[in-house]
């Protein structure tokens, strides 16, 4: 039986090989991964086009399992989803769905426009959500589901479509990608269109059976030492009216405590808070608790799930990590000085990246990795003539 620690690098495999696909999406994989190991569901709410479903689609080719996909529409009827009656069944006199390929038999699982599904979908649904039930008429079965990952162009503002939001513990919402990254979304985008009817692997190097046992120890991490951390940020919260219910909160733990496990400790620390920020279904009010929580928050931090953490707190720990890392891959692909065009648009990137640097920390503050980084960069730039260092500024 593998170790906690060779089921974590594997992991972190699964992770690369799903993001690298995808530009500045890495969230998204990373957030896929931390539902599935805390059986819960996600929600990403973003324009059309922003790889939410490709983002799915990786995690589930790493993984192997067996995988749902399916755009709802206002007209789409429930045994599109669930099935449609199992005609062999019917003549014996047995009313029973024939859920082969369908929803009920997925492990993990991507609805696209999930709120403009009928009323008849989304009850079925919520048995399938909560209690991973599939029932219809009298039949009832349990299903293997562990995450069903949804997606919205945009939060429904019907209160009983918002009671059914609730159910999905993890909120993110998608931006395109920005300018900084057109030429990595071009140029990624190409080759993937090339290979995007590839097979999957045959043999995936992680599976189901991992995330499973990955679950099970959830169940053996500490959160003592996390506890009176988590209430008073929960306080902190109520006390600016961001409403967040007692479900989730008390469900809250099992994402802290997957990412404590995703960081190599069988103990939740404050550094394993930031699930906190993806608990709140409102985009305004996310940025709000960002800022509010920005010293709480400030030491998050986790190398199997680096974008994650960035994106939910800003904080200089995670900045400083996601810095370094860029950085030491700018160092590694500096281009020689011909041709020049190449040289140029290396430089761009480096003195853009010290700009960010010297913003974000500092002089007194500035981590000792980032000090030597910044020094590195520097010294390549100031070895350059003026004319080039012109032509880059």
């Amino acid at each position: 039986m593998s170790s906690l620690e060779d089921l974590l690098t594997r992991l972190k495999t699964c992770i690369e090989n799903a993001s690298t696909r995808l530009v500045d999406r890495r969230s998204l994989v990373e957030l896929v991964f931390l539902g599935l190991i805390a059986r819960e569901h996600l929600l990403f709410i973003g324009p059309p086009g922003t790889a939410k479903s490709a983002a799915v689609r990786l995690a589930a080719d790493e993984v192997g399992g067996r995988y749902f996909e399916y755009l709802i529409g206002r007209f789409t009827e429930p045994a599109e989803i669930f099935g449609s009656l199992d005609l062999d069944a019917l003549r014996q006199g047995r009313i029973r769905p024939d859920v082969t390929d369908m929803l009920p038999e997925a492990e993990l699982a991507f609805l696209d426009e999930i709120f403009l599904g009928s009323t008849a979908i989304l009850n079925t649904l919520l048995g399938l959500l909560n209690e991973r039930r599939f029932r219809r008429g009298h039949y009832e079965a349990a299903v293997p589901l562990r995450s069903c990952v949804a997606a919205s162009n945009q939060l429904p503002e019907d209160p009983m479509l918002q009671a059914f939001a609730d159910r999905f513990l993890v909120t993110l919402f998608v931006e395109p990608v920005g300018d900084h990254a057109l030429e990595d979304l071009l140029a990624s985008g190409w080759e993937f269109g090339r290979r995007e009817f590839a097979p999957r692997p045959s043999t995936p190097s992680f599976s189901m059976a991992d995330l499973d046992r990955l679950h099970d120890e959830l169940g053996q991490v500490d959160m003592a030492a996390s506890r009176a951390a988590y209430a008073h940020i929960i306080r902190k919260l109520r006390s600016r009216r961001v409403a967040l219910s007692d479900r989730r909160i008390v469900k809250g733990q099992k994402l802290i405590a997957a990412a404590a496990l995703l960081a190599g400790r069988r103990a939740a620390e404050p550094a394993d808070l930031w699930p906190i920020v993806y608990l709140v279904q409102d985009r305004g009010l996310q940025q709000e608790v960002r800022d509010l929580l920005a010293n709480e928050l400030s030491d998050a931090a986790n190398t199997m799930l680096p974008q994650a953490v960035r994106d939910a707190s800003f904080g200089p720990t995670a900045r400083a990590a996601e810095l370094e890392a860029y950085g030491q891959t700018l160092l590694a692909e500096m281009p020689a000085r011909e041709p020049e065009a190449a040289f140029e648009s290396w430089l761009v990137k480096a003195e853009a990246l010290l700009t960010q640097i010297d913003a974000g920390f500092a002089p007194d503050k500035l981590p000792e990795n980032l000090v030597k980084l910044h020094t590195d960069i520097a010294s390549r730039c100031a070895e350059l003539p003026p004319t080039q260092l012109e032509a880059a500024q």
